[in-house]
């Protein structure tokens, strides 16, 4: 047996001692938690946001961010916005006034047009974490018209609350495999046609590749502005 053959048979050797590895990849150790309060995570969030141009907007409950993103739609004349259907967006969307076209996730939302949705004026989304080390919004983004949503509208309002605001990304690592992770979570997600992908909004879209001059909106929504709710 020559060097050649000698390589390839200590491969087989140990491939035959691997065991099927789980869908998901463990957890890393990349930064650890540092345990920050929510009010440290909060202000952490806060500022990181406003450093890529986001715009922060701390609302006491549920009726002053329905005011709030009431009197910015009236003030930037909003006629027709699209909601990401989740408690809180669906919330808040139901109780703006009658006279706002809301467009709801339609019957077959993997069929949805871009031209269509870059018509509306606005989104209403809300996302699954807020990771306050980079000011960014991580959405679980199941169809096409969850993922156009996010970022195809001029104007995108996040609604969150402060109990979804994390340190960074490895920290919701572990919450993402215990809801995706498990072969059995995935056949049962996949049966009910709610597999996706995740989506990371990090303030408004921005690009300086035109003689380096900064423009915003280019590649998504020219202004983010998220509606933190303290309870």
């Amino acid at each position: 047996m020559n060097s050649r053959d000698t390589i390839l048979q200590s491969v087989r050797e140990s491939l035959v001692d691997l065991k099927p590895r789980p869908g998901i990849p463990p957890e890393p150790d990349v930064w650890t938690v540092q345990g920050k309060s929510p009010d440290e995570l909060r202000e952490t969030f806060h500022a990181s946001l406003e450093s890529v141009l986001g715009e922060f907007v701390p609302c006491s409950n549920f009726d002053d961010a329905h005011q709030k993103i009431a009197s910015l739609l009236s003030e930037v004349a909003a006629k027709k916005i699209g909601v990401l259907d989740r408690p809180l967006s669906r919330q808040i969307a139901e109780s703006l006034p009658d006279t706002l076209e809301k467009n709801f996730s339609p019957d077959s939302p993997d069929e949805v047009r871009s031209e269509t949705l870059a018509g509306w004026d606005a989104a209403i989304v809300s996302p699954e974490f807020l990771l306050a080390d980079t000011g960014s919004c991580l959405f679980f983004a199941p169809t096409a018209f969850d993922r156009l949503l996010c970022y195809i509208t001029p104007l995108c309002l996040v609604v969150a609350s402060k109990s979804m605001l994390r340190e960074h990304l490895p920290h919701v690592w572990t919450e993402l495999k215990e809801r995706f992770g498990s072969e059995t979570t995935i056949q049962r997600q996949t049966e009910a046609q709610t597999t996706g992908e995740f989506l990371i909004m990090t303030g408004p879209s921005r690009t300086a590749d035109i003689e380096k001059v900064l423009i915003l909106g280019v590649h998504g929504p020219r202004r983010v502005v998220v509606f933190l709710l303290e309870e």
